[in-house]
């Protein structure tokens, strides 16, 4: 099961996302929040090396000193007793940190370096049950933590300093949420993109566009990934789920063929794999055929959210590299 085990963090670790025995009997604690300032407080910071730093397809990584705020999906899974909301010292949460910032964050590294907080992330079981009043604040305590590490994400990169924002899953809620009600209108100025990957975006309402082309600058791309033949149930309204095709990069239904995508990230220690996989849009997500490498056998599930970045990795690297090269060329003022 070597395979099995090296693509946890990418396409094969959808198989956990089963909530099979997953407890709801959690209770509420108000664990101290996070000093940012703090190197303590980073999962990735450029202070200390990590695997953010890993140059993994075809560029190296900070080509363009422009730095990366990335949020990290949900890697907390209590037992029964456990706390709504993780406690940023626990050694099990640090470590299951690792996965994400090894196997998602290098696919935007090429921009700068990144800072990856940890914070009091909600519990898994937030996606288990009806929205109430614990779960909300549950989600709270996580926003306010990212918030609170963006902001010295700014005092840290100084004022004027572009910078590009990427998350996944649950990291992504926090960061539309932060766009929505935290950016100012300066500081959207400064964002070269936002890849906000893994949850369903409302374009209605987001205080910024979807990127319409491969080259656009101060917008956001998303996706969800699942296999073809899956059926979909979206909580949004379809027309304002925003969906941009991790391989040609717009917003059209035309699918986009295997033979496009520059390469996905299955094991980290090995080459990434070109033509994984296509995308097409349909139903407010991407769908994808069955991806093709040793070891595949073992992928049984439809949803292929672990795999949102893996399948697309390098085709996200060469965007955002593109999308820099436009920023920089129009704001030859943000140029280091």
């Amino acid at each position: 099961m070597r395979v099995f085990r090296s693509i946890i963090p990418a396409l094969a670790g959808a198989l956990l996302l089963c909530s099979c025995g997953l407890s709801l009997a959690l209770k509420e604690e108000i664990h101290a929040a996070p000093d940012y300032t703090s190197l303590d407080s980073w999962a990735s910071h450029p202070e200390f090396d990590d695997y953010s730093d890993s140059s993994l397809a075809f560029h190296n990584a900070n080509e363009f000193g422009v730095p990366v705020f990335f949020v990290h999906p949900t890697v907390y899974f209590p037992e029964k007793g456990g706390s709504w909301n993780v406690n940023i010292s626990n050694a099990d949460y640090q470590d299951a940190t690792i996965a994400p910032i090894k196997y998602q964050a290098p696919a935007f590294n090429i921009a700068g370096p990144v800072f990856a907080p940890y914070y009091r992330q909600a519990a898994y079981q937030v996606y288990n049950v009806t929205p109430n009043p614990t779960t909300v604040r549950a989600y709270r305590m996580a926003y306010e933590d990212v918030k609170s590490a963006f902001d010295q994400f700014l005092i840290e990169i100084g004022p004027g300093t572009p910078f590009v924002l990427a998350s996944h899953s649950q990291g992504t809620d926090h960061l539309e949420e932060l766009i929505n009600s935290h950016l100012t209108s300066a500081q959207l100025d400064r964002l070269v993109v936002a890849y906000l990957v893994g949850m369903p975006i409302d374009q209605c309402k987001i205080a910024i566009p979807i990127c319409e082309t491969e080259t656009q600058t101060g917008c956001f791309c998303s996706w969800r990934t699942y296999a073809e033949g899956s059926e979909i149930t979206n909580k949004l309204d379809e027309k304002c789920i925003g969906v941009t095709n991790p391989i040609s990069w717009n917003t059209s239904k035309e699918p986009a063929v295997a033979a496009q995508n520059l390469g996905g990230l299955v094991r980290y220690d090995e080459p990434l794999i070109p033509s994984l996989t296509d995308a097409r849009i349909d139903d407010g997500v991407i769908y994808a055929a069955r991806p093709r490498f040793p070891g595949s056998w073992v992928i049984r599930t439809k949803n292929y959210h672990r795999g949102d970045i893996n399948l697309y990795f390098a085709s996200i690297q060469e965007n955002l590299r593109r999308r820099l090269l436009l920023y920089l060329r129009e704001h030859p003022e943000a140029a280091q």
